[in-house]
């Protein structure tokens, strides 16, 4: 995992994407995403790339805070979430749920971290809910926009 993430961080700082952007329009990119998987997940269609997608953007956001993602994941057993989700509109619930926590952390000038720590763990139980790992849809997402 982490050597994916260290790709796509190298991926974004070409495209400037973390030295030419800010939170907020990050942030409008990551709800543009998961409109992406909302859609896909409506649809009954492979959401492994609008997951990947949403995570690739969330490590857009932590290089911006100079935060290691990387770190979060190793300490975390993200395969051992919450596992009262019965319905996969409890996880959709929550990820728009903390897009508006997200967005009001970033118009305030406040930290996000923990947040993106959140929006992690929820992507990570969608991914599960559709027996795909984070790991996975990330690999996927990046083999879109490698290129």
């Amino acid at each position: 995992m982490n050597e994916l993430i260290q790709k796509i961080t190298i991926w974004a700082e070409e495209r400037n994407l973390i030295a030419g952007s800010d939170p907020k329009t990050q942030t409008l990119k990551l709800i543009s995403e998961a409109g992406k998987l909302s859609r896909s997940i409506a649809n009954r269609k492979d959401c492994r790339n609008d997951v990947g997608d949403c995570f690739v953007v969330i490590i857009v956001l932590s290089a911006m805070d100079a935060y290691n993602i990387g770190e979060f994941i190793a300490q975390s057993d993200l395969s051992k979430i919450d596992d009262d989700h019965d319905a996969i509109s409890s996880f959709m619930y929550e990820l728009w749920e903390e897009f508006g926590v997200l967005s009001d952390a970033i118009n305030k000038g406040n930290s996000y971290r923990a947040i993106l720590d959140d929006l992690l763990i929820i992507l990570s139980g969608i991914a599960r809910f559709h027996n795909y790992s984070l790991e996975e849809c990330l690999a996927v997402a990046y083999h879109h926009i490698k290129d």
